[in-house]
């Protein structure tokens, strides 16, 4: 049976309404899941066509339905580049709206500032150790997508000049509380407030939410001096093996439009005319945005693709293996 059958079978493991959610969720995020689709059923939150990055014509593989919430969310896998993303997915005035008035009591119900910023932090100090030796070359850091802005903290400590940007303002008081420079808007509103380009510029776990990678990470860029550095994080297909109950239907997320593979990534960042120093399967990637603009032709990895089917198609059976031997455990 073809993948994307076996995600939307209705019996065994993947049975149920097809809008049932794959994860369990909290009173505050059923009441957040509800207020979404409704905004979907009443074009509140409107959807356009999303083609692939590589842009090649190809006929997409559709891989899912929906989401880990039940929302309507078509997955599909580009069989040119292997470039996994959503399409239809929320336009740019939806997607705003969306992160100001749902993301955060859809993903993780009402905030508790106080939590994130802890996390951010612990995470902060992990990124200062991971770039060490580098830091002696680093006066400026700044983060997108920043939240309460604790990944930050660590870094100002070392003495470094910080500052962070997020599209939604729930967090941003209180990062600003704690002394940080935290601006609410684009990375155009960061570089506006900052007045020059960093040395360094984090990008983690927020690749995968953008519309349009190459105006996405053409905007980014504009906050990386020539010759600075990009760390960029994002939730790897090979990380639901060891996460999200190794179940993909549970790692799908609406706000995720896109999903990244080692080789997908580079390929995204080589094209976007980035230099990629190191990578890992994780999908960590660091990189140096060239002193001099790179016109090498940037072709995706052959079979890309096939590799992600196999890598998808693996995780399902697995997935179904454990689900049949606890149902005959009960």
């Amino acid at each position: 049976m073809a993948l994307s059958a076996r995600l939307r079978a209705n019996d065994g493991p993947r049975g149920g309404p097809q809008d049932r959610s794959w994860i369990r969720l909290t009173p505050g995020q059923l009441e957040a899941r509800a207020r979404v689709l409704a905004k979907l059923d009443d074009g509140t939150y409107a959807l356009e066509s999303a083609p692939c990055f590589c842009g090649e014509p190809a006929s997409d593989l559709e891989i899912a339905g929906r989401d880990r919430y039940g929302l309507p969310v078509r997955t599909v896998l580009c069989p040119s580049c292997g470039l996994m993303r959503s399409d239809p997915r929320m336009d740019a005035d939806s997607t705003a709206r969306f992160y100001q008035d749902d993301y955060r009591d859809l993903y993780t119900g009402p905030g508790n500032g106080d939590a994130l910023f802890a996390s951010q932090v612990s995470r902060g100090r992990g990124l200062v150790k991971l770039l060490e030796k580098l830091l002696p070359t680093i006066d400026t850091v700044y983060e997108i997508g920043c939240g309460a802005g604790g990944l930050l903290l660590p870094f100002a400590e070392q003495g470094k000049r910080v500052a962070g940007v997020d599209l939604g303002d729930e967090y941003l008081e209180f990062g600003r509380a704690q002394g940080l420079s935290l601006v609410h808007g684009s990375a155009d509103d960061l570089l506006a407030q900052a007045g020059e380009p960093a040395d360094l510029v984090l990008l983690l776990h927020v690749l995968e939410h953008y519309l349009d990678l190459s105006e996405g990470i053409e905007q980014t860029l504009r906050l990386v001096r020539p010759g600075g550095l990009l760390l960029i994080e994002v939730p790897g297909i090979a990380s639901i093996a060891t996460g999200y109950r190794g179940d993909l239907l549970s790692y799908l997320q609406n706000a995720h439009n896109f999903h990244f593979t080692a080789a997908t990534l580079e390929f995204v960042l080589r094209r976007c005319g980035l230099d990629v120093l190191a990578s890992s399967e994780s999908a960590l990637a660091l990189c140096q945005r060239p002193q001099v603009a790179n016109d090498t032709a940037n072709p995706p990895k052959p079979n890309a693709a096939a590799e992600v089917l196999r890598t998808l198609a693996d995780l399902e059976r697995a997935f179904c293996e454990r689900a049949a031997r606890e149902r005959a455990r009960q």
